[in-house]
């Protein structure tokens, strides 16, 4: 979905700015770029009031000779002309606030999406702003020889590419593990819950045998999360039953219980009616 193509980029920036320098670099952008501080909340176009305006985040860079630039990047599921517009705004703040180079930086959810952004934003007579653009075609397929310098690069290729399209599956997806086996297992379970819904099915079907192996700790706490949210899932079934029991239970007590209002109880899943049907019992016998 839209949504979480949008919250795990976003996601993953926060949790490694330095992977952006990669990302521009993949873009077209200088190459030996180091991140220097990145401001990453929501909406945020480095700005301290609050007249950020909608960028997922910045990203300050520094080179080799001293000089600096500021990344605004920007998640981009489908084509929007609000975007389109808004984008030479993001640039024109940070540029003034900060006073240094700005280059927007738009991770796009197709290639086609990449491509129409890429031509620039028109912005009055021979005026282009140019954008920086990484489409599925500009990630390297995992296991290739263009190694992600850290996770959440790893991740994010793997998001935006899906599957592989120059090595075999099965290298694609282990070394996606390899890299999840690197960083807090949390935080890698979290994001191999994202990659199982959103790979291709084959790498996710893979992905998903791997983890079942439990041979890294990542997928022992994956497992540890599937088993909490069932029980959840477990103790509020439990509760919805018990509530069907106790109401027919008081109905049967006041005399006989007709099909229909037998097979009403029976079909009410939302516990908040159950509870409110018990009270409205329990109150005339307080009476």
């Amino acid at each position: 979905m839209p949504g979480e193509f949008h919250e795990i980029l976003v996601k993953l920036i926060q949790d490694e700015p330095a992977s952006v320098p990669w990302m521009l670099a993949l873009a077209g952008g200088p190459r030996g770029a180091r991140w220097v501080l990145a401001e990453t909340r929501s909406g945020a176009v480095g700005s301290p009031g609050p007249t950020e305006r909608g960028a997922d985040a910045v990203v300050r860079l520094g080179f080799a000779d001293g000089s600096e630039s500021l990344v605004v990047c920007v998640v981009q599921h489908e084509w929007s002309e609000d975007e389109y517009h808004r984008l030479p705004g993001y640039v024109a703040r940070a540029f003034e606030d900060h006073r240094i180079p700005v280059v927007p930086l738009m991770l796009c959810r197709t290639d086609a999406l990449a491509r129409r952004f890429r031509r620039g934003i028109s912005t009055g007579p021979d005026s282009i702003l140019a954008v920086a653009t990484v489409g599925p075609a500009n990630m390297p397929d995992l296991g290739s020889d263009e190694a992600p310098p850290n996770a959440a690069a790893a991740v994010a290729a793997a998001v935006m590419r899906r599957q592989p399209k120059t090595i075999p599956t099965e290298l694609f997806v282990s070394t996606l593990d390899r890299w999840l086996g690197t960083i807090e297992p949390g935080r890698a379970a979290g994001y191999a819950t994202f990659l199982l819904t959103t790979l291709a099915k084959e790498p996710a079907s893979l992905l998903e045998a791997l983890m079942k192996t439990e041979a890294r700790r990542y997928h022992s706490e994956y497992t540890e999360e599937l088993l909490a949210r069932g029980r959840e899932e477990g103790r509020g079934e439990g509760a919805v039953r018990h509530a069907r029991a106790t109401l027919l239970r008081m109905l049967e007590a006041d005399g006989e219980v007709g099909d229909q209002r037998r097979a009403e109880v029976a079909a009410c899943a939302d516990l908040g009616r159950l509870d409110a049907w018990i009270t409205d019992r329990i109150r005339p016998a307080k009476g």
